[in-house]
Order: C-alpha cells, then sequence, then structure tokens
C-alpha cells in the first residue's frame, strides 16, 4: 500500500486544492498532500519500519545478483556497494486547479540525483545474429542532474465504487537536464573509459527523449490500474485522512538525521 500512497502522492502533490467536492468538516486535501510530503522529506533519513520502509536517504544495496537469457544471448552478473542519494531533495516548482475542469497541475524537480557502486557482469550477448563474448568489472559514479516531472490530471469518481475516487485523465512529461557519467570499467585504459562515458551519457539524453512519446501509456499499463483500484476503496475525506495520519506517524518518529 505504501509503495501506491506515495506514487499517488507524488502525482497530485502540488494540487493546491480538492478536485472533487468535499463537505465543510472534510479534512483539505491540499493541506493533507502538503503534511504528507513534508513528513516524507524528513522520514527518509531514518525510514519507517512499521510501514516496511528502509532508509532512502541514501538508499543502499549491499550485493543484489542477476542473470538474463534470451535466444543466443547469456548474462550473469551482480552489483554491490549501491549507493542512491538525492530521493528527498525534490522541489514543487508549482501547481495548480481549476475548479470548472477539476483538472490539477504539478511540477517537481529533482536537482540531482547520484548513484554510486560497482557492477560485474559477464556472458554472451548476440545482436543482429552476431554473437560476442561480455565482460565487464567496472566502479560505477552517474548523476541525473535537473530531473523534472511536469503533467496533469483529473481526480474523479471511481467506476468501481460511486463513493470511490480514482484519476480519470492525466497526462506525465519528464525532463533530464543532463547525465554525468563518470563510471570507470577496471579492464579499460583511461581513453576508453573516458570514450564509454561520453557515450553512454549521450545514449542516455537520447533515451529520455524517445521515451518522452510513451509516458502516458506506460502509466495507463503498468501503474494507473493499481493506483485507481487503490483509490476506489477511499472517499476524498478518507484519503485526506490517510495522508494526515501518515504523516504524524512519521513526524512521531522524530526523524533527526541530515542526508
Amino acid at each position: 500500500m505504501i509503495a501506491k500512497v506515495v506514487l499517488l502522492a507524488l502525482l497530485v502533490a502540488a494540487a493546491c486544492a480538492s478536485p472533487v467536492a468535499q463537505d465543510s468538516t472534510a479534512i483539505n486535501y491540499g493541506d493533507a498532500i502538503t503534511q504528507f510530503l513534508q513528513a516524507w522529506k524528513k522520514m527518509l533519513p531514518c525510514g519507517y519500519a512499521p510501514d516496511d520502509i528502509p532508509v532512502m536517504a541514501p538508499l543502499t544495496n549491499d550485493f543484489s545478483s542477476f542473470q538474463y537469457s534470451k535466444g543466443e544471448t547469456n548474462l550473469v552478473g551482480n552489483t554491490s556497494n549501491i549507493l542512491i542519494s538525492g530521493l528527498n531533495n525534490f522541489e514543487i516548482i508549482g501547481g495548480a486547479f481549476d475548479t470548472s475542469s477539476q483538472k490539477a497541475s504539478f511540477d517537481v524537480l529533482f536537482p540531482e540525483i547520484q548513484i554510486l557502486g560497482s557492477f560485474a557482469i559477464e556472458g554472451v550477448m548476440s545482436m543482429l545474429g552476431i554473437a560476442f563474448p561480455v565482460r565487464e568489472v567496472s566502479l560505477v559514479n552517474e548523476r541525473f542532474q535537473q530531473l523534472r516531472f511536469v503533467g496533469e490530471y483529473t481526480f474523479g469518481q471511481s467506476l468501481t465504487n460511486p463513493s470511490g475516487l480514482r484519476i480519470s485523465e492525466y497526462h506525465l512529461q519528464f525532463y533530464l537536464g543532463d547525465v554525468k557519467i563518470d563510471n570507470w570499467h577496471k579492464l579499460w585504459d583511461i581513453s576508453l573509459n573516458d570514450y564509454a562515458n561520453l557515450w553512454s551519457s549521450q545514449m542516455m539524453n537520447l533515451l529520455v527523449k524517445q521515451i518522452q512519446p510513451n509516458v502516458d501509456q506506460l502509466l495507463a499499463t503498468y501503474a494507473m490500474p493499481n493506483i485507481n483500484a487503490f483509490l476506489s476503496a477511499f472517499s476524498l475525506n478518507q484519503l485526506s485522512q490517510l495522508f494526515v495520519n501518515m504523516a504524524n506517524n512519521w513526524n512521531s518518529a522524530n526523524c533527526q538525521v541530515q542526508a
């Protein structure tokens, strides 16, 4: 449930008013979201065990292994000592809500997310019918700068529960100002590493542009069914109260760690 609530909160974080009617005794939805996000940022350096939320500022992973096999491609590898920082440094640039159209907009910026660690991969890769050996042992140092999410949504009535909610229309775009890749392949010399890092940065920026037209479809396939199923169980007041309760619980943990 936490993952769905967090994704929903980021989608509607900048909404300054409720997109459906509330009675006079209801908790203000915009205030609830504000409390939630403030508590979320404060809690991330400590995590919150009762909700199974790990420390996420920074987010670390000591070791993970992976294996991929398809056709003539067979790869095995692992990552170790991964550290991801910057997840709690997002900024709400702006947001608006039109009461006549029930449409809200949001603009969220992560100034920089950095990934450190190492990975190793070995096996055989096949491309265009040509199989070739792969062996790489690298240190990872990648920075994603000015990662920005801009979108809009309409908050409406659930299709399965008349008293529940759903996000009925949405549009999301994301922008990446720059990618700084300074990985170090232990089996290569300096010039080859420099060339690979430059090529990887350029390819990442190109990939972001190529994904843009498909963002809404990806959301429709992988995110919205679960989010709307979750929302269908809540009225707006109940959802607002959930955000407030979660914020109160995280604030009560009194995390004092500075990420």
